[in-house]
């Protein structure tokens, strides 16, 4: 089931972010994730969504409206995916396809014309998930971040 996040779902999606950007890879976060990032990322998001197995979450993912400041990589026609992530136990069971394609559904009805992403070069997996959703990949808008780390970006028409 996927549904808005609440309050209820702070801790768990801090935890879920800790785990992808904190543990895993480079060119994450140096420090766990909080119940006031899950906050902030709330107060920016025009939608907050998480996945639920068994009553838990086990995914979640924001979308950004295209008038948002906080967006990293879209232009400003474009609403922007972020913070996409599925717990390591609930992997490769179309979690992640479903949050995805239900942004897309909402941007539709927002009448917004296209969804940007940026990723880790490490993060293969979701590269081919995006690819498979009909992003396409736009090398000639990668960025360096403040971290000194690359963001490949990946853009979706709608």
């Amino acid at each position: 089931m996927i549904r808005a996040a609440t309050d209820r779902d702070a801790e768990a999606i801090a935890a879920l972010w800790t785990e992808a950007y904190f543990d895993e890879g480079e060119g994450g976060r140096d420090t766990p994730y909080s119940r006031s990032d899950f906050e902030q990322t709330r107060a920016a998001a025009a939608h907050l969504l998480v996945a639920e197995i068994d009553a838990a979450v086990a995914g979640v993912v924001a979308l950004l409206a295209p008038d948002e400041p906080s967006r990293a990589v879209a232009l400003p026609d474009e609403a922007e995916l972020a913070r996409l992530v599925v717990s390591s136990a609930a992997r490769r069971q179309g979690i992640g396809r479903a949050l995805a394609d239900r942004c897309a559904q909402l941007a539709r009805q927002h009448g917004w014309s296209a969804i940007s992403l940026w990723s880790r070069p490490y993060q293969r997996a979701g590269h081919r998930l995006y690819e498979s959703l009909g992003y396409e990949r736009r090398p000639e808008r990668d960025s360096t971040d403040e971290t000194g780390f690359d963001r490949l970006v990946f853009r979706l028409d709608l």
